[in-house]
C-alpha cells in the first residue's frame, strides 16, 4: 500500500476515520487525499477531507493533485474565528471559493511549462460538522453515503457520458462500456477556466458512514459491491483498505484511493 492510515476521535460526537491509497497497475500514484492531521470533535468549525485525482501527463496530474490537497488548507485558515458567526451555508460558499482559488492556482502553475499546460485535477471534498455534511466537488472522483442500510452517491460525475445519459442518449449499463466514459467535462486546473462547482449541504444523522473515492475504486467495484463492504466493520481504516484490496483483486488498473468516515 502506498498509504495507510487511520484515526478516531474521542469525543462526544465520535469519529472514526481512514484512508487507504495504492498506485494499481499505474507507474506511479498521481492520487493526493487530505484528512485532518489529528483526530478532532466534531464543531461549528467542521472536519475537512478531500481526494484528488491528477491529470495531465508527465508529473502534471500528481502534481495538481497534491497542490489541491495542500491548498485546502487556506481554507480552514479563512474561517471566521469566532464559531457563532458559523453556519453550514457560509462554510459552502468559503470551501467552494477555495476550490475556486485551487483551479486558478493550479493553472498559473502550468502556464508557460513545456508538457504542463493541460495539468489538472478531480477534486471532491466533504465538510463535518456537529449537524451537517457540506459537499464541493469537481470531476469524476465521488462521494457516497451510507444510511440505514441504504448507499447513495452524494457526487454527480463530470463526464461527457455521464452527460449523454441525462440527455437520454445512452443508458447506464450502455455507458460502463462507452469509448468516452473516462473523458471529464470539468476539472480544477488545465489551462481552460472551471465553469462551476457542485455544492451540497446535509443534515447529519447518527451512524453515518461517508466514502471518498477516485474513479479507481468505481470503475472495478461496482455500487452494489461498495454497499456490501462499507457497512463490514467498525474501523474506519480497515474498512478503506478493504475497498481497495477488492478493486485490486478486480484487476483495477488505475491509482485506488478511499477515505472512510465513520460518525
Amino acid at each position: 500500500m502506498v498509504a495507510s492510515l487511520g484515526n478516531r476521535s474521542k469525543s462526544k460526537t465520535a469519529l472514526d476515520y481512514g484512508a487507504c491509497s495504492h498506485v494499481g497497475q499505474r507507474p506511479r500514484n498521481e492520487d493526493s487525499l487530505r484528512v485532518p492531521s489529528k483526530a478532532e470533535p466534531l464543531n461549528a468549525r467542521g472536519c475537512l477531507f478531500a481526494v484528488a485525482d491528477g491529470m495531465g501527463g508527465h508529473s502534471g496530474g500528481g502534481l495538481a493533485s497534491r497542490m489541491a490537497c495542500q491548498e485546502l488548507e487556506s481554507y480552514c485558515h479563512r474561517l471566521p474565528p469566532d464559531p457563532r458567526l458559523l453556519n453550514a451555508p457560509l462554510l459552502s460558499r468559503l470551501l467552494m471559493e477555495t476550490v475556486i482559488r485551487i483551479d486558478r492556482s493550479i493553472r498559473r502553475q502550468g502556464t508557460g511549462v513545456v508538457g504542463m499546460a493541460e495539468m489538472g485535477t478531480t477534486l471532491s471534498c466533504l465538510m463535518l460538522t456537529e449537524t451537517h455534511s457540506i459537499i464541493c466537488h469537481v470531476g469524476d472522483s465521488r462521494i457516497y453515503r451510507f444510511r440505514h442500510h441504504h448507499l447513495t452517491r452524494l457526487t454527480t460525475d463530470h463526464t461527457f457520458v455521464q452527460d449523454m445519459i441525462f440527455e437520454g442518449e445512452v443508458d447506464s449499463k450502455e455507458a460502463e462500456r462507452h469509448p468516452l466514459r473516462h473523458v471529464l467535462t470539468r476539472v480544477v486546473g488545465t489551462s481552460e477556466p472551471m465553469p462551476l462547482v457542485d455544492t451540497r449541504i446535509d443534515r447529519l444523522q447518527p451512524k453515518d458512514r461517508y466514502l471518498l473515492c477516485t474513479d479507481g475504486l468505481t470503475n472495478t467495484v461496482a455500487d452494489k459491491d461498495i454497499a456490501n463492504l462499507l457497512p463490514q466493520g467498525h474501523e474506519a481504516a480497515g474498512i478503506a483498505e478493504h475497498l481497495v484490496a477488492q478493486a485490486l483483486r478486480d484487476n483495477a488498473r488505475d491509482n485506488i484511493t478511499a477515505i472512510v468516515v465513520i460518525l
